[in-house]
């Protein structure tokens, strides 16, 4: 088992670099700040892992690069290109505010159910027990709000004409090609998107939800596959592709699921193997839809 465990440092340099090549050719007119999307996500998981260590809510094996000796380089690296992926492709879909906020972070979850059982079993990481698979629930409200407050933080922006906040996607970000906006970014995007997850913290603490029952957290589970996936298919015709690049994304998420899904198979878990595949069935299927190109477009151009 002690593959599993070294390997998946390889998985998450090469999601980093997938997640730079994209940000670099897919916002042409400001690759500045689509890159500094990158650091900041990356400060923004360290945080949060080290908090999670230090407070003995979970714990990793020893990898070659350890930050501050509590949690594997490789693990930050894997949130840089899960959480920026997750964004891309739930952007794409051209869904209005909420159905974009949930959808994003549903993407990003999908991942988490059938990952996390795998690590567990193979000796990557460990959280002390859990009705899951040995998963408390926090772990789950965790990732799913974990996104969410990433993705409010970096879009929030303060229209002068209309005097309010308003929630930006990516793509209105690189259109805002001004030095306050890279400031923001880098200052105060971090701080603000860990402002958020400490309350909403506040509220994985009571003992039912930190503990929730099996039942709950299956039908969770569904309800998290059905509905990304579900989007994913009502939308297909907004995912087809323009560029080659279009498909780093769901190729990113599609790399660590069946990372894990096939090492589960060799190792025998062939249980824990299945439910991965079942719960990447969103990433393939925003694959398979990208993977069609909009000649439309393309003729446009």
């Amino acid at each position: 088992m002690s593959g599993l465990v070294l390997l998946p440092g390889l998985i998450g340099y090469i999601l980093t670099g997938l997640t730079i090549v994209h940000a670099l050719k897919d916002a042409k007119k400001n690759r500045i700040q689509r890159i500094l999307m990158i650091p900041t996500i990356f400060v923004f998981a360290v945080f949060l892992e080290l908090m999670g260590v230090i407070q003995g809510l979970f714990s990793y094996a020893t990898e070659l690069i350890m930050i501050f000796e509590m949690v594997p380089l490789s693990i930050i690296l894997s949130w840089v290109g899960i959480i920026y992926s997750s964004m891309i492709i739930a952007e794409r879909l051209k869904l209005s505010l909420w159905q974009r906020i949930l959808t994003t972070t549903l993407i990003a979850l999908s991942l988490d159910w059938g990952m996390d059982p795998i690590a567990v079993e193979s000796g990557a990481w460990n959280f002390g027990g859990g009705a899951y698979f040995n998963i408390p629930g926090f772990n789950f409200f965790g990732w799913f709000f974990i996104p969410i407050a990433y993705l409010v933080s970096y879009g929030l922006s303060w229209e002068k004409d209309s005097k309010k906040l308003k929630l930006l996607n990516i793509a209105e970000i690189d259109a805002k090609r001004s030095l306050l906006r890279k400031l923001y970014t880098v200052l105060l995007a971090v701080p603000i998107g860990l402002g958020i997850l400490l309350l909403l913290g506040l509220f994985t603490r009571i003992p039912f939800i930190f503990n929730l029952p099996l039942e709950i957290l299956v039908v969770w589970a569904i309800f998290t596959v059905v509905w990304a996936s579900g989007i994913i298919i009502w939308k297909r015709e907004n995912l087809k592709r323009t560029k080659w690049f279009d498909l780093i994304p769901p190729s990113s998420l599609l790399l660590i699921a069946y990372f894990y899904a096939i090492s589960s198979f060799i190792l025998g878990l062939f249980r824990m193997g299945l439910l991965m595949l079942i719960t990447a069935l969103p990433y393939l299927l925003a694959f398979i839809f990208i993977l069609r190109k909009n000649r439309f477009i393309e003729e446009s151009i």
